[in-house]
C-alpha cells in the first residue's frame, strides 16, 4: 500500500467527520489535523480524501443532468 493511501485511510479513521468531496476544504482540514511535509504529499493527500468520500456518498435516484435551452 503507497504512502498516500495509508495515510489517508488512517486520518479517515481518526477524523471521519473532517473530512468531505471538497478538494480544498479537505487540504484546510489538512494543515489543522496533520503534519504533512510536503506540499506535494499534502495535495495527493487532499485529492485522494475528496476522492473516496465521492465514492461512499449515495447518488440521488432520479437526479438527472437537465439542460436549460434559451430562447
Amino acid at each position: 500500500m503507497d504512502r498516500t493511501r495509508r495515510l489517508s485511510e488512517e486520518l479517515l479513521q481518526r477524523h471521519p467527520e473532517a473530512f468531505g468531496s471538497d478538494f480544498e476544504q479537505n487540504k484546510k482540514a489538512l494543515e489543522e489535523l496533520a503534519l504533512i511535509p510536503s506540499k506535494q504529499l499534502r495535495n495527493r493527500i487532499a485529492g485522494y480524501l475528496a476522492k473516496s468520500k465521492q465514492e461512499e456518498e449515495p447518488e440521488e435516484e432520479g437526479a438527472a443532468v437537465v439542460e436549460v435551452q434559451k430562447e
